[in-house]
């Protein structure tokens, strides 16, 4: 038997069986992983269900959404201790100023006596 009549056999075989049996939707739900393994030359692999591949890529895309959520916050905080560390660079810069200036007027007041 050729791949195309083996796909064309469980393409039948999924219509006879129909919506309401047991085994009917399970084929049709996994029929494209199964057409791949027939035209792929590979063993069939067991598949799981539809409703656990639906759960697994709702898990995913909880996980992605609390790794955003989470790099979010980190993000708002690192902002936050950098306006702080730059505040506080920025007040000793104008403390450091103000000292050199002392010191400069200081030392033209003792050189210029």
């Amino acid at each position: 038997m050729t791949k195309t009549a083996e796909i064309a056999a469980l393409d039948r075989f999924i219509a006879q069986l129909g919506p309401h049996s047991y085994l009917g939707p399970w084929l049709r739900d996994n029929r494209e992983a199964i057409v791949a393994d027939i035209t792929g030359d590979l063993p069939v692999e067991l598949l799981l269900p539809n409703a656990a591949h639906k759960l697994a890529a709702d898990l995913i895309q909880a996980g992605r959404a609390e790794a955003d959520r989470i790099v979010t916050i980190a993000k708002a905080q690192a902002d936050g201790q950098k306006a702080q560390t730059q505040t506080h660079c920025d007040n000793q810069r104008r403390l450091v100023a103000g000292l050199i200036e002392r010191a400069a007027s200081e030392a033209v007041r003792v050189l210029g006596r």
